[in-house]
């Protein structure tokens, strides 16, 4: 990923340097080279699993609790559903967003994990959701871990690469089409 980066930093300013200012083939080599980056930036964001963010030592005062759900396959089994995410909290650092947080209603049997896959679109993001055994993954699926308290069950979607901070951001359930609450 370090070569990646590097290449991105490099090759990128070059390549719109010389869709600007050279001549026909090496206008076609510059496209040719963005479009081999944006391929492998692809290639390697599907690749890469990371590991789950550790959960707070101790609870604070102004938040309650937060617990894990049992894991499918542990003491207690869960039914495939597919929940609607109801709420989305963005997570922005240094005027870029990161992940997004989504909310849901928690079940009885909550599962300990929900299969996530993000499509971005325009300014934002469709999101759709699904707890349980799956018959078939679909591609850029994510199987994040989900925490509970109070009723109601979340996971942190990492974005890579970033979205820029700047403008409106949109969360939408890719199920229904319906926007997703921002808080």
């Amino acid at each position: 990923m370090l070569v990646l980066g590097v290449s991105w930093l490099i090759l990128a300013p070059l390549c719109l340097w010389l869709l600007l200012r050279g001549n026909g083939a090496t206008r076609l080599g510059s496209v040719v080279a963005l479009a081999g980056l944006e391929a492998a930036t692809i290639w390697v964001n599907s690749t890469v699993r990371l590991p789950p963010a550790p959960a707070a030592a101790q609870p604070s005062v102004a938040q309650p609790a937060v617990m894990t759900a049992p894991a499918a396959g542990h003491t207690a089994a869960c039914a495939a559903r597919l929940p609607a995410p109801e709420l989305a909290r963005p997570d922005r650092r240094q005027g870029e967003l990161h992940a997004v947080t989504l909310f849901w209603r928690a079940a009885a049997d909550e599962c300990g994990t929900a299969t996530v896959v993000l499509r971005r679109e325009n300014r934002g993001v469709k999101v759709w959701l699904h707890e349980g055994p799956m018959k078939r993954r679909p591609g850029g699926a994510r199987t994040l871990p989900v925490s509970v308290a109070d009723g109601v069950a979340s996971t942190r979607v990492r974005l890579a690469p970033p979205l820029p901070g700047k403008g409106a951001f949109r969360a939408i359930d890719g199920r229904t089409g319906r926007p997703i609450t921002l808080r």
